[in-house]
């Protein structure tokens, strides 16, 4: 695992979808800019954690948002789902 920022998450219930869809465990911190591949993401993991998120946060992830970028780390992820609840 790279180094990079460990901080509090913005959202409980996303570090809860995160933890939960990439099976890691409390006891260890996510860094927030490091590749969720680090956490094992892959692109079918991506889909069910796409799914996960929407079901949670009532939110539709658009197509444009449904790339590796977005995926990239907690906090692209973070960002995009931030938009979504904002401007749906």
């Amino acid at each position: 695992m790279r180094r990079g920022t460990t901080v509090s998450f913005p959202d409980e219930d996303f570090e809860t979808v995160l933890r939960e869809s990439l099976g890691i465990p409390a006891s260890w911190a996510i860094v927030f800019d490091a590749p969720l591949a680090d956490y094992g993401l892959d692109s079918l993991g991506a889909v069910n954690l796409v799914v996960d998120l929407e079901q949670r946060f009532g939110v539709t992830f658009p197509d444009g948002l449904l790339v590796r970028s977005t995926f990239h780390s907690a906090e692209t992820l973070w960002r995009a789902l931030s938009e979504l609840r904002v401007h749906g």
